[in-house]
């Protein structure tokens, strides 16, 4: 039996390791072959795969990672051709979106069966089952659509990553994905859990995880960087784990394995847990070449944080984040969701005045501004509030312009947002990375940031942030990029 994995297009400043698939083909049982195709550095990976399928459709097994957003809108038309082109191809979704989806991927005429959760064992199983003629849904961690409904093999519990080995690098040309950032010349990424720890009730990793975290050993983690070094040369890495800062031993064991490498590092943390980290633990992340953390600040409203089961996360942890991190040379990213249905207009007032202090505490801080936009599983926040303009049940639902428009999260369509909140925010949002643009854009010159810099000062001193036409024709322009759109 032959595998075609396939990663679709996805929307991104540089390009990544495609590591949703790459991580899945360590699953591969002897004795079967593989292929990776990735549309994001080849503009005929969809067409070499359908080389393959052609030459034995029966025989393929196709399997597709689906994000929200760019992955899905190229995805699923294909898939749909494919099928009615080679109907005995097998396809096969996994991926985030197929994970909290799978009755909405499932009933597609262009799917056969999805891989919910992680899926390297998931695969063997499901391989060994299609060779020898077995139920594939019987296979636990594998859902198909069935008589009207999804039928499901049983849940399929989480291992730790490392267990099934190192990534398969060979089989790519590391060079393409030697990405030149604000972090370094040849940046990469790893990643080194799976899960999250945390149960914050906005997330839809916690209806995936259900508040499980499993790591890989920090001697694991620090091969994986000693070989993306090695192979590709490697002087900076994101870690994109869900939180990869959530057991401080761990890290600190990381970060001395680093220490003297020459590299700089990015990954995502939790502003509570890293406040109560002790001195020794900060310095040896500065000195191992940690250059920014990625936290949910989420809002400036205790009451929003509070609803959120955010953990006890205080406003003031955030403000006492921001000093700490600036006091060992560490650039803190605070992500927002404003305005959510119970006060939306209080949530975003306060939002954006804690953006304030956080930039007179720390210039160098980094923000990213999201609108709101619930996750549609019952038992999550704001579901039922939610459930007014009603979420798709189908592919054909999400891919829909409004669905594309919600999962930007930039202006979702929500009933409970006025036209007027989402442009207060946006023009806000203009005059702050006017006044300081993010330090991962590598668009701008340094006279540029000058300009912009100048014009937005005055704005910034007396809060006047309406309608600033200016400064926003010159970041398109000069073709400024948000901190979110650099992919992290």
């Amino acid at each position: 039996m032959h595998l075609v994995f396939v990663n679709p297009r996805a929307q991104a400043a540089h390009r990544r390791l495609p590591l949703s698939v790459l991580f899945l083909a360590r699953g591969v049982p002897a004795g079967h072959t593989w292929s990776l195709h990735d549309a994001n550095v080849s503009a005929d990976a969809l067409a070499d795969a359908e080389a393959e399928i052609a030459r034995d459709p029966a025989g393929t097994v196709l399997l597709v990672t689906v994000m929200p957003g760019p992955q899905l809108r190229e995805a699923a038309p294909w898939c749909r051709a494919l099928k009615a082109r080679w109907p005995a191809v097998t396809v096969v979704w996994g991926g985030y979106f197929a994970s909290v989806y799978p009755a909405a991927v499932a009933r597609d005429r262009g799917v056969d069966l999805v891989v919910v959760g992680q899926g390297e064992r998931t695969l063997a199983e499901l391989v060994d089952a299609l060779a020898r003629g077995a139920d594939p849904a019987a296979v636990p961690g594998v859902a198909a659509w069935r008589d009207g409904g999804l039928a499901r093999g049983a849940s399929r519990p989480m291992e730790v990553s490392s267990r099934f080995g190192p990534a398969p690098y060979d089989r790519l040309d590391l060079d393409r994905y030697a990405a030149r950032t604000f972090l370094g010349a040849r940046t990469f990424n790893h990643h080194s859990s799976v899960g999250c720890p945390y149960v914050c009730n906005f997330c839809a990793v916690t209806s995936v995880s259900g508040g499980r975290w499993l790591a890989d050993p920090a001697a694991d983690v620090v091969e994986a960087v000693d070989t993306l070094q090695r192979l590709g040369g490697a002087d900076a890495i994101e870690f994109h784990d869900n939180n990869f800062f959530a057991a401080e031993g761990r890290v600190r064991q990381v970060a001395e394995g680093l220490v003297g490498r020459g590299l700089r590092w990015w990954g995502e943390g939790r502003i509570d847990t890293m406040l109560r980290w002790s001195d020794r633990t900060w310095q040896t992340m500065a000195d191992s070449g940690l250059a920014m953390v990625f936290y949910g600040a989420e809002s400036g409203d205790q009451e929003a944080l509070d609803a959120m089961d955010k953990g006890g996360l205080q406003v003031t942890d955030t403000l006492a984040l921001n000093r700490r991190a600036r006091s060992y040379g560490v650039v803190p990213e605070f992500s927002f969701v404003l305005g959510n249905p119970e006060d939306p207009e209080g949530d975003i007032d306060r939002s954006l005045r804690l953006i304030e202090r956080l930039k007179a505490d720390n210039p160098r801080c980094e923000i990213i501004l999201y609108m709101y936009t619930p996750v549609p599983l019952p038992g999550m926040l704001d579901h039922d509030a939610a459930s007014d303009f009603a979420f798709p049940d189908d592919l054909d639902g999400w891919l829909a312009p409004r669905w594309n428009r919600y999962e930007d999260r930039r202006d979702p369509g929500t009933p409970w947002l006025t036209p007027q909140l989402v442009r207060r925010v946006r023009d806000f949002e203009a005059v702050l990375h006017a006044r300081w643009p993010s330090a991962s854009d590598r668009n701008l010159r340094r006279w540029q940031r000058g300009v912009l810099a100048a014009l937005a000062t005055p704005r910034v001193v007396t809060r006047r942030y309406r309608a600033p036409v200016v400064l926003r024709g010159l970041q398109r322009l000069w073709h400024y990029r948000r901190p979110e759109e650099m992919g992290f």
